[in-house]
């Protein structure tokens, strides 16, 4: 949004300049040729009384001093035409240039009155600016008196180098290109004070929608500094983040409450059930068989929900240097009689040592995380993974990450069930009884908490490939 303001005021500037300094520059530029054209204009005028006066008298020696006096005075280049012959003529080796087509057009346009203008080339700096002015003269009347009269087709011709005149013109774009960058570079800074205090409180604001939304219920967008709008729109947000904060710290607590109030009642009613079990005969007690599951599904449930509450609420931990090794291991040794029970065969594979430090598999987690995420998935392995099956634990470090693998032999899931696997209490149809839907749930929950993400895969076997991605420590 900065850039596209900044664009906006910039262009709004260059448009602005444009529209003001064009039309200024070819005024100046119109004036500056009227002056040039007027003065040699004056100029010619007064040289043409001179060298009608010198044709009057006949004196054609001084007529060419005149020419050449004046033609040294002013750096013109100056010639008197009759009859295309030259009468008199001055000028820097440019005479010759007078006596052109050019020059010839322009003496039979003065023989009828004034004229003048540009004659241009291919090089601007041969360009001239010339007069032609018909030269008036005396002549002898029928009656034996002189008369004012035009000879026949005699012009005086004055012309000068337009060099200057470019040279002058060009000054007055050149000041008013850098007249003009200066104004764009003031409405450049000008453009991005404005446009920073715009967009830095929308920034602000936006930072603190986007930490409410990673769960940093806490934070608040600054009011105060921008414009009223932008304060009204960050109270506004800051009501709605106090708001939810307010709700979802009522359901944290409500979840928190009710497991943990529940957990009593359900411990009584599994007592009371196990005692009744001496006293049903044997068609009785098969009834109390699923009775007593439903009670151990029951108490997963809850200690899930209380283990969610407790991970979600309150002040979280820091996270600290884990061994994932030492931790692969512990977990692995840890079920390995439950796996050996059904008949599984648990590995734990970790990696060589690395260097003279030993196994480069350290990450960062909060304290107790990694085993309780390694304990839900070996749990799920386990459950998944038919007899004479596998279940592996690997880890390697990947790039900047630590991750752990744990692998089964099972039936393996879709890819739209594994993605909503991590769903709470969400179990695909053909899924073993007595589970809670809440394992990969608090396993995703965790790993989030200590900086690192989780997600399924499937093994090459139809498997499920169960992956949690830690940052490395580095040392």
């Amino acid at each position: 949004m900065r850039r596209r303001l900044l664009a906006s005021f910039f262009l709004f500037a260059l448009g602005l300049v444009v529209a003001l300094e064009v039309p200024l520059g070819l005024s100046l530029a119109r004036n500056d040729r009227a002056t040039a054209m007027s003065e040699i204009q004056r100029d010619a005028s007064s040289l043409a009384v001179l060298v009608a006066a010198g044709l009057n008298h006949g004196d054609r020696s001084g007529l060419q001093l005149v020419v050449s006096q004046f033609a040294r005075a002013d750096g013109a280049v100056v010639a008197v035409v009759s009859s295309g012959h030259d009468l008199a003529a001055a000028g820097h080796g440019a005479v010759e240039e007078l006596r052109d087509s050019r020059t010839k057009a322009i003496t039979r346009l003065a023989a009828a009155g004034h004229t003048s203008g540009e004659e241009g080339s291919n090089d601007p700096d041969d360009d001239f600016l010339y007069v032609a002015l018909p030269v008036a003269i005396t002549a002898p009347g029928s009656s034996g008196a002189s008369s004012l009269t035009h000879g026949p087709d005699v012009v005086l011709l004055v012309a000068e180098s337009a060099t200057v005149l470019h040279a002058r013109i060009r000054s007055h774009w050149i000041t008013l290109g850098l007249f003009g960058v200066g104004v764009l570079a003031v409405a450049t800074g000008l453009g991005t004070i404005l446009a920073r205090s715009l967009t830095r409180p929308l920034e602000r604001i936006e930072t603190a929608v986007a930490a409410v939304g990673a769960g940093r219920l806490s934070e608040r967008a600054p009011i105060g500094r921008g414009p009223a709008e932008l304060n009204a729109l960050g109270e506004t947000v800051n009501e709605m983040a106090d708001r939810l904060e307010e709700l979802v710290h009522t359901q944290r607590a409500f979840l928190a409450d009710a497991s943990h109030q529940l957990r009593t009642p359900l411990t009584a009613l599994r007592l009371r059930l196990e005692n009744l079990e001496g006293t049903l005969d044997p068609e009785q007690r098969a009834d109390l068989t699923p009775a007593l599951a439903e009670a151990d599904r029951l108490s997963r449930i809850v200690d899930g929900l209380l283990t969610l509450a407790r991970a979600e609420g309150g002040v979280r931990p820091t996270r600290e240097a884990v061994d994932v090794g030492a931790a692969l291991r512990d977990r692995a040794e840890a079920w390995s009689a439950l796996a050996e029970e059904r008949q599984v065969t648990l590995a734990c594979e970790t990696p060589a040592a690395v260097g003279p430090h030993g196994p480069d598999l350290g990450a960062l987690a909060c304290p107790g995380h990694l085993e309780q995420v390694l304990d839900n998935l070996l749990a799920n392995a386990l459950e998944a993974t038919p007899a004479a099956g596998r279940v592996s634990l690997l880890a390697v470090r990947v790039g900047d990450g630590i991750e752990v693998h744990v692998t089964d032999d099972g039936p393996g899931m879709s890819p739209s069930d594994r993605t909503r696997a991590f769903d709470r209490f969400w179990r695909r149809e053909d899924a073993p009884s007595g589970g809670t839907g809440l394992g990969l749930a608090i396993v995703a929950q965790l790993a989030r908490m200590s900086g690192g993400t989780a997600w399924l895969d499937a093994t090459a076997s139809g498997g499920i490939d169960a992956v949690v991605r830690l940052e490395a420590c580095n040392g």
